[in-house]
């Protein structure tokens, strides 16, 4: 979504296998949407580096880490940037659950720390929810509302609450479906 945007993008994962496979996917992706859009699908490739190195992440002025939601991979990965990046880069979570403030615990300077939740499928959704932690300024709440502006996303901000805006509203239509399931309310197909 950044290179369809124009930006340059260094894409990160230690596992050549995993790059090989984003890379693969896409392509499939993009080749899609340049059936629907004005899309260049190589132009927004060539603008992607794919690095397997932290060290390759110098000079980035944005960070926007998705890993896995494992608080402790989260943390270690957060704190290397940290350190790669230097003190004026913004350090963005694409968790769907983790505390910002929690996570802001890994760097020097926690104001610069800042969720980004995107909605899947990331390419196709509008929205991304921008979570402030405690610690997060202003600065860089404007910074990430900006940049998902170039992307093309509708920001909504949201504070630092377990499950955000998205979560805590799709947590209870979950539960919701499937006890009207267990209610025999409706067949499985009627209420998927």
């Amino acid at each position: 979504v950044c290179a369809q945007a124009g930006l340059s993008v260094r894409l990160l994962d230690v596992d050549h296998a995993a790059l090989q496979r984003a890379r693969a996917g896409m392509e499939t992706s993009l080749a899609r949407l340049a059936a629907r859009t004005p899309l260049d699908p190589v132009a927004v490739l060539d603008r992607i580096e794919p690095v397997s190195a932290m060290e390759a992440l110098a000079g980035c002025d944005w960070v926007i880490e998705a890993a896995p939601e494992r608080l402790e991979l989260k943390l270690h990965l957060l704190a290397e940037a940290a350190r790669v990046v230097g003190p004026a880069a913004v350090l963005a979570s694409n968790t769907s659950s983790i505390a910002l403030t929690r996570l802001a615990t890994a760097v020097p300077q926690p104001e610069r720390v800042i969720g980004m939740h995107f909605m899947n499928p990331v390419p196709l959704m509008k929205l991304v929810e921008v979570i402030r932690g405690l610690g997060t300024s202003d600065e860089t709440t404007r910074a990430i509302v900006d940049l998902c502006k170039v992307m093309g996303k509708e920001p909504v901000e949201a504070n630092d609450s377990p499950g955000f805006i998205s979560n805590r509203i799709l947590c209870p239509m979950i539960n919701e479906a499937v006890f009207a399931l267990q209610e025999n309310v409706g067949t499985p197909e009627a209420i998927d």
